[in-house]
């Protein structure tokens, strides 16, 4: 089975300007854990997942001692961003819709991610969720074996 077989065809996705608040109120509405940042040719240039927006409230202390440690700087935007732009994870792993389905496992283990853009070039055209992997398993009764 490929990406293209399992994948949502009709993704939700929001802009680079949309608000925090708007981020949190799609993600609770469709009962959703991220969403796609697109730019007007719906070329994926971000995504933004719940732990993005967790940062809203955590008691890490604000101040610019924090934003100027490397470690720390991503996590300071984090909580001082009001907008995806500000949020977002940029560093966006994607599949093909002809990437195989143990593949896409693999990926999001290693990877540790919930949902896999599925893209075309660089437009998106999908996306797989860890729900949408394991569905395969109940789909495909030889399945019920290890691999090994």
């Amino acid at each position: 089975m490929l990406a293209k077989d399992i994948m949502t065809r009709k993704v939700i996705t929001i802009k680079r300007e949309t608000s925090v608040k708007e981020i949190i109120d799609i993600l609770l509405k469709n009962r959703i854990t991220g969403v796609p940042v697109v730019d007007d040719e719906n070329k994926i240039v971000g995504i933004v997942s719940e732990s993005d927006l967790i940062y809203k409230e955590t008691s890490m202390p604000i101040s610019d001692y924090w934003a100027n440690r490397k470690k720390f700087k991503d996590e300071y935007w984090k909580i001082k961003g009001t907008k995806a732009k500000e949020i977002m994870t940029t560093d966006v792993i994607c599949v093909g819709g002809d990437t195989p389905v143990e593949e896409i496992a693999t990926l999001m283990i290693e990877k540790r991610i919930k949902r896999l853009p599925v893209v075309r070039g660089k437009e998106l055209v999908g996306i797989i969720s860890r729900a949408d992997v394991l569905k395969t398993i109940l789909s495909e009764p030889s399945r019920s074996t290890p691999r090994w």
